[in-house]
């Protein structure tokens, strides 16, 4: 799920829908991306704004296609 969000963030510059998550990684229901999100957040790789349907924020660096990428800048949230 992380390289997911990882990827969307470098290609769209903004963070996916969780809809958009749940179909991408074939997760079956809403609520359970959701608890992936969120425990995604407790270990530290995002923070997620209350509320926001694109409220994703990366916090580490990621690593697409062997190039380290680091993390916009601007919070991106909708």
């Amino acid at each position: 799920m992380f390289d997911f969000v990882q990827r969307y963030f470098v290609e769209h510059r903004k963070s996916p829908f969780i809809r958009e998550i749940q179909l991408a990684c074939q997760i079956a229901s809403y609520k359970s991306a959701l608890d992936r999100l969120n425990a995604l957040e407790r270990k530290g790789f995002i923070r997620r704004a209350p509320n926001k349907h694109r409220g994703i924020k990366l916090l580490k660096k990621v690593i697409v296609d062997e190039q380290v990428v680091p993390p916009p800048s601007v919070e991106v949230v909708a």
